[in-house]
């Protein structure tokens, strides 16, 4: 029955002009072509030209893009894999729920930079901001603890209005700028101003998605810390008695505790429970990629006062020739940096246990190149546990791996033309070649699991990779990273404490053989800040003699 069409397919056209079974041998269902793109059925007037648009297939009330990851995937709107400001079905607003004092500012702020780093743009709108804003321009004297009660309807009308002007700017940033997530910081700790700022969102758009996130802090301690800490805050500055604010403080958390409504199920909201900063977390009707990349960070959180450690590998036969990339052994001066690095560690090690009164494990993770596990060969795994992490390996040059960056330039002068204009998104060409937001990707994994660690760790990795972590930790904008200046033999100490992050730097001194902190008037942290100017640049190698050479071939990742 099937001979006469054995060994071809039907074409589009000879389907249209088929009869019915009998001619064709075939059911109707089987008629179409088999291919993945439906048979047009359009039927297009000849006095019409083009046929109309065909209206989207997608309810109008439902996003239409689910997945977007700068760097890994791509669209007509969005080449580069960042969310279009078109698509609002993607983007994500937070609002935050909880009463004061309980943590909700450092969960958002370490939010907005975990997002930032992956390539969303994200921004915090405080509700306190607006209010001392308005209060400033239309009153005088501080605000008194009564203010805040829910029973007194001009106060609450107040408040209300200026939880609705914070969320407005927050959705023109979302709806009408190049923003993917926004977070309103705010107490919202009854249902009813919850329903509000619901209504307002829907009223804007119909796609968006919304997670309230609430903190909840049982820790008392933790609770009576973060109110001392309230005397310095925005709100009482100016006070000259410390005390005074405190008690001030106190009174208006009595108001907001008797308010206090929880998150429920019945709110039919989308939402999250932080409790003790992550200890436990709850999570109800979570939906979309970025609510989900956001739950899965929160999961990681913790407290814990720790110590990361960040160098590059110790100077290799690359290094010296100034090639991209390449798997080369340490040299003999790599060699002393990676004892000197083991020594040095050791000393800080004891350090920070005797000042914390507490013996955690030291984690030591490198790349799996071979200079970088040369670096690390001194550390005993007893005392270090070791890994190797393909995460942690150099940007892949691709078909420029091996090759000096003056070479680059005179073989492909277009090539490297274009990564002088844009690090960010430009990917090296042939197999396997990176670009920086290929890397951020691949490094996401490592950042997640140092906020899961309580216990301190070195990485022993590569330029870029480096950069890619401190821009994290430093809250750096996505262009300032790829500028950031990670030279040879010098070591980021990065201490991760409950209120921030303080970041030191040590430079390797070959002569004395020991490392020195290097004050910041020596750094060149102009990029770092965003403030313009320069003062100390570090060379490629900042211990090494300099020489024409060196200068020239310097491997510029």
């Amino acid at each position: 029955m099937f001979s006469k069409h054995r060994g071809k397919l039907p074409t589009t056209s000879t389907h249209r002009h088929m009869g019915d079974t009998e001619r064709t041998g075939l059911p109707e269902f089987q008629k179409r072509p088999l291919g993945d793109t439906p048979v047009d059925t359009r039927v297009v007037s000849p006095q019409e030209g083009s046929p109309p648009p065909k209206p989207p297939r997608w309810a109008p009330n439902r996003p239409h893009s689910t997945l977007s990851v700068p760097g890994w995937t791509a669209s007509r709107d969005s080449p580069d894999g960042l969310i279009s400001r078109g698509d609002s079905g993607s983007k994500l607003l937070v609002v935050m729920v909880g009463l004061p004092a309980m943590g909700k500012s450092f969960i958002t702020g370490k939010l907005a930079r975990f997002l930032n780093y992956s390539m969303y743009a994200c921004e915090e709108f405080h509700i306190a901001d607006t209010r001392r804003r308005w209060w400033h321009s239309h009153a005088t004297g501080s605000i008194a603890p009564c203010f805040f009660d829910e029973r007194d309807p001009r106060a609450q009308s107040l408040r209300d209005e200026w939880a609705l002007d914070t969320l407005d700017r927050a959705l023109e940033y979302l709806l009408e700028g190049d923003g993917s997530v926004a977070v309103v910081n705010g107490t919202n700790i009854t249902a009813r101003r919850r329903a509000l700022l619901m209504a307002r969102v829907r009223s804007r758009s119909r796609v968006l998605d919304v997670m309230f996130l609430e903190s909840i802090c049982s820790d008392e301690a933790v609770i009576e810390r973060n109110v001392q800490l309230k005397a310095s805050s925005a709100d009482y500055r100016g006070w000259k008695d410390s005390k005074l604010a405190v008690e001030d403080f106190r009174a208006r958390l009595a108001h907001y505790r008797r308010d206090y409504e929880p998150l429920e199920d019945n709110e039919r909201l989308q939402y999250v429970k932080m409790i003790d900063v992550g200890k436990k977390v709850i999570a109800n009707g979570v939906r979309g990629y970025l609510a989900s990349l956001a739950v899965y960070y929160l999961l990681n959180f913790n407290l814990a006062t720790r110590q990361v450690w960040v160098t590059r590998n110790g100077e290799s036969e690359d290094n010296v020739a100034g090639r991209v990339g390449g798997d080369s052994h340490l040299t003999v001066r790599g060699q002393r940096y990676a004892r000197a690095l083991h020594k040095f560690i050791d000393t800080q090690r004891s350090i920070q246990e005797q000042e914390q009164r507490d013996n955690r494990e030291f984690f030591v993770w490198t790349s799996m190149l071979q200079r970088a596990i040369e670096t690390s060969h001194d550390f005993e795994n007893s005392e270090y546990p070791l890994k190797q992490m393909r995460m942690l390996d150099e940007i892949n040059a691709g078909d420029f791996d091996g090759l000096t960056n003056a070479q680059i330039e005179q073989i492909a002068p277009r090539e490297y033309k274009l990564r002088q204009c844009d690090k960010l998104r430009y990917r090296y060409p042939g197999t396997g070649g990176e670009s920086y937001l290929d890397v951020i990707n691949r490094v996401r994994p490592v950042i997640t699991e140092i906020e899961r660690l309580e216990d301190s760790v070195l990485l022993i990795t590569h330029r870029v990779v480096a950069r890619v972590l401190l821009g994290y930790f430093m809250s750096l904008k996505f262009d300032a990273v790829t500028q950031l200046d990670v030279p040879l033999h010098c070591v980021y100490k990065l201490d991760l404490l409950p209120y921030g992050i303080k970041w030191t730097l040590y430079e390797y001194d070959e002569v004395k053989d020991t490392f020195r902190e290097l004050p910041t008037c020596q750094m060149n942290v102009s990029r770092m800040e965003q403030m313009g100017g320069s003062t100390r640049r570090f060379s490629m190698v900042p211990t090494a003699p300099s020489t024409p050479t060196t200068a020239s071939t310097a491997s510029t990742h």
